[in-house]
């Protein structure tokens, strides 16, 4: 509580017991006055307080409202995105296997071409060499027939000088006997 001096005059004027009383109607206006003063600040206090809460909360309201739509716009954008990657891979994977297929026929129809000409041509090396080996064999055969012909030719000759030797020596023994 705060002292409060009373002049020297007015003391002197009022006296010691009037003094005193004025001073404590002082302080109890005082009092009154502070009183009225606190419960004046503390109710505009409350009041600034509420409407500052009442501005967060709706600072935090349209905050939070805005966060919820812009989740919701960003969820379908991603949505979407994955859903047209989605869509692209999977047409690019159907058009890579159409391309893959197409080369596997491709090399297929190749390779059985290059089979069937490897084949055609190892047929026709083989016929050549079959035909090559027919006349080695014919020539051969001919050959044999040559040589055979040679010694039954030069057998029947032999053969023959043998029957004219024998003959010879028959008719020389015969001759002798006889004679």
């Amino acid at each position: 509580m705060p002292v409060i001096l009373v002049p020297k005059t007015l003391r002197e004027q009022l006296g010691d017991q009037a003094t005193d009383e004025l001073v404590e109607l002082l302080n109890r206006a005082l009092e009154d006055f502070r009183g009225e003063i606190l419960t004046f600040v503390e109710e505009k206090f409350e009041r600034r307080l509420s409407e500052e809460l009442a501005v967060t909360n709706r600072h935090i309201s349209e905050s939070r409202s805005a966060l919820e739509q812009r989740d919701v716009e960003t969820r379908s954008t991603l949505e979407q995105q994955i859903t047209e990657t989605r869509s692209a891979l999977e047409q690019q994977i159907t058009q890579t296997k159409a391309e893959l297929e197409q080369q596997i026929a491709q090399t297929k129809a190749e390779l059985e071409q290059q089979i069937a000409q490897i084949k055609a041509e190892l047929e026709q090396q083989i016929a050549q060499t079959k035909a090559e080996l027919q006349a080695q064999i014919a020539e051969v055969k001919a050959e044999l027939q040559a040589q055979i012909a040679d010694v039954r030719a030069e057998l029947i000759r032999w053969m023959f000088i043998f029957w004219v030797g024998q003959l010879a020596a028959m008719t020389g023994i015969l001759y002798a006997l006889l004679r």
